[in-house]
């Protein structure tokens, strides 16, 4: 299991998490002072544990230990088994345990204990907001499990405990409990856990065990995800540049609380990460929280990597960025203000919940009292300074409706794709909003795609009746190609080898491409679901993370040789160095019919349903075809078809940089 080293203390190497560990260390030695000494026996504690991918991906402390024979400590309290009455053990050993631990700086005076539940003080903006730090904890721990699940490591029992460093033990509340102080010691913490973890006792012996000798052997391999790192790609340090460093007008800045603000363009002009820009330099600048709401769980998957990478955190004191579905937001304000008691049908009587949360906010059900009440009592999850909402021309009223009663609309900054909405109506931000509440910030010039690229996607839009697209190509950004593959590109996946292999000659990872599939193409066997081409990708011996998989797409990819694969239906806000647009002439079929078999209302004396339908469905094929940076792939069938001409045409004009192939007629 490694170097005979036994305590080993990793990650970050300063603030108070940093002491608290070295304190921890200490404790530990005055127990057992030949722990130094030990070749069998191990403690990691880990500072600052980064869970990539998961909703909860900071951890302050992380302490794993585990000995060859377990180790016995003296008894100070009662233990509480599950099914049996309390009980003093005669003796009690430690075989192994799994510490999460949460780490508060707090005096007494920023603490309030309600029975055995702890909430810590904090002041935002004047106002003083608790939060519970006991619950906060618990969802660490469990969130901590969900994420060794993801690596099989589903066979260890973990704890949580609260550390106050500003506390002794005398200010603690009677226990039983999951907190400890500053002097508390290492062998006091081994009876909190024989008290709170529900021992199993023989003839009234307990010995403490979180797993099996091979469990924690695992956890403390060289290849455990415990010591994972999040690597950038060039690509992904390019977009944290454009986030960290690259100036925005200083107005826009300004703006940021003082008005709505409105950022409208089409596809390509970079409005997700202007969106992120400005979260990232109200975090940056003056400490301000942030909440990024969108509808695309493959989107937040994308941006909560890019953040992760940055460094930047979701709390309270420092401030911070979180980014959320806002279906996840909307049902978390459902529950706290007793619209619903549960998440049981949330999604199946969704609107209907909605329809009562804005009639108890309209009708002062909910006053402003209550909202104000609800941002300090669960500051975490409702105390936000700006709320920047993606793809809001897609929103329907209600939930503006919610949002601006909830915040207002000075807090929000509302990004709006042009001739990017999906939905009957193209949503209405500014209406009832007098003058100087809001501003908008028109976006033209296209800062993805390269210049080719950017042209061919323009001449597809005049081809599919779209007269008003006004992307502005970058001359800047010179170059770029498009590949249209006519045929099975699924069943030859050496082809997207190639490519990968291409983007890799040029500094990039596969992580840094992107593969969009049509639902046609999503296979669903026994509640489990995936994509046929990534199938074919991952069986010829590439890597995948294939977010057209419920679970996948809750995590971000975290190694940079995965090529991603999303539905078209979650491409939006997304982007790729090369990008892979499989059957997009069934991505065409599917949105006809969807449009022709939804009620749809439209003036028979401009267009007919026939043609109201391919308006829609060109409107949802320019969003893919506006995702990548500097190669393009188009893969259509052999049929003829409305989408398949145009492409045929835009090729036969630009032969310069676009190459179309005959996959059928091809010997790969």
């Amino acid at each position: 299991m490694g170097d005979p080293a036994v305590i080993i203390v990793s990650g970050v190497t300063e603030g108070d998490e940093y002491a608290a560990a070295r304190r921890l260390e200490r404790r530990l030695l005055d127990l057992w002072p030949d722990l130094a000494r030990s070749k069998t026996d191990h403690v990691r504690i880990f500072v600052g544990l980064k869970m990539h991918g998961q909703k909860i991906e900071d951890l302050d402390l992380v302490v794993i230990g585990t000995f060859a024979e377990a180790r016995s400590f003296d008894v100070e309290w009662k233990f509480y088994p599950r099914d049996a009455e309390p009980f003093t053990p005669r003796s009690a050993k430690v075989r192994n345990f799994a510490l999460v631990i949460e780490v508060k700086s707090h005096t007494a005076t920023g603490v309030r204990f309600e029975n055995s539940v702890a909430s810590v003080r904090y002041v935002r903006n004047g106002e003083v907001s608790w939060e519970c730090v006991t619950e906060k904890n618990r969802a660490q721990m469990f969130e901590f499990k969900k994420w060794l699940d993801r690596f099989g490591l589903d066979y260890v029992h973990v704890q949580n405990l609260v550390l106050f460093t500003g506390l002794k033990e005398r200010d603690l509340p009677p226990r039983p409990h999951v907190c400890i102080a500053s002097d508390t010691s290492f062998e006091r913490i081994l009876n909190v856990l024989g008290q709170v973890t529900s021992p199993r006792e023989n003839d009234r012996r307990v010995t403490l065990s979180y797993g099996s000798d091979e469990a924690f052997d695992r956890m403390l391999a060289p290849n455990s995800p415990l010591f994972m790192t999040l690597e950038p790609t060039p690509l992904d340090r390019r977009r944290m540049d454009l986030i960290a460093k690259s100036a925005l007008p200083d107005a826009w800045l300004g703006d940021l609380g003082e008005r709505q603000i409105l950022l409208k363009g089409r596809g390509g002009v970079g409005k997700t990460v202007i969106l992120l820009q400005m979260a990232y330099r109200a975090f940056d600048q003056s400490n301000r929280r942030s909440i990024v709401l969108t509808f695309n769980k493959a989107l937040v998957a994308d941006m909560r990597r890019t953040m992760s990478l940055l460094g930047v955190p979701r709390g309270v004191q420092a401030g911070g960025v979180a980014i959320e579905t806002v279906h996840s937001f909307i049902g978390r304000v459902m529950l706290k203000l007793g619209v619903i008691g549960g998440y049981d049908g949330f999604l199946e009587d969704y609107q209907r919940h909605k329809a009562t949360l804005l009639d108890y906010l309209r009708s002062g059900a909910v006053t402003a009292d209550d909202l104000a009440g609800m941002m300090r009592a669960d500051a975490t999850d409702f105390d936000w300074d700006l709320v920047f909402v993606d793809e809001g021309q897609d929103w329907p009223g209600d939930e503006i409706a919610i949002l601006n009663a909830i915040y207002g609309p000075k807090r929000l900054i509302v990004s709006d794709g042009v001739d990017q909405y999906v939905r009957e109506s193209v949503a209405d931000w500014a209406s009832n909003l007098e003058k100087g509440q809001s501003t908008m910030r028109r976006l033209k010039k296209c800062l993805r795609m390269k210049a080719n690229v950017a042209s061919f996607v323009a001449d597809v839009a005049l081809e599919l009746g779209l007269d008003d697209w006004d992307l502005v190509p970058n001359a800047d950004a010179a170059g770029g190609r498009v590949i249209i593959y006519e045929g099975d590109l699924a069943s030859q996946p050496a082809r997207i080898a190639e490519l990968v292999g291409e983007a890799r000659d040029l500094g990039n990872y596969p992580v840094d491409l992107l593969a969009c599939v049509p639902p046609q193409s999503v296979k669903r066997t026994l509640g489990v679901s995936g994509s046929v081409a990534a199938e074919a990708y991952l069986v010829a011996g590439g890597k995948v993370w294939d977010g057209t998989a419920r679970d996948v797409r809750e995590h971000y990819p975290t190694d940079r040789d995965e090529l991603r694969f999303v539905q078209y239906d979650s491409c939006r806000g997304l982007e790729g160095w090369t990008t892979v647009n499989y059957d997009l002439d069934l991505l065409w079929d599917y949105k006809v019919r969807q449009w022709l078999s939804e009620d749809h209302v439209h003036d028979p004396l401009m267009e007919s349903r026939d043609e109201a339908a391919e308006r829609h469905a060109a409107r949802w094929t320019m969003i893919p075809l506006t995702r990548a940076i500097d190669t393009l792939v188009i893969n259509v069938g052999p049929a003829d078809g409305p989408l398949r001409s145009v492409l045929q045409r835009v090729a036969d004009r630009r032969p310069d940089f676009v190459e179309w192939i005959d996959l059928g007629a091809s010997d790969l």
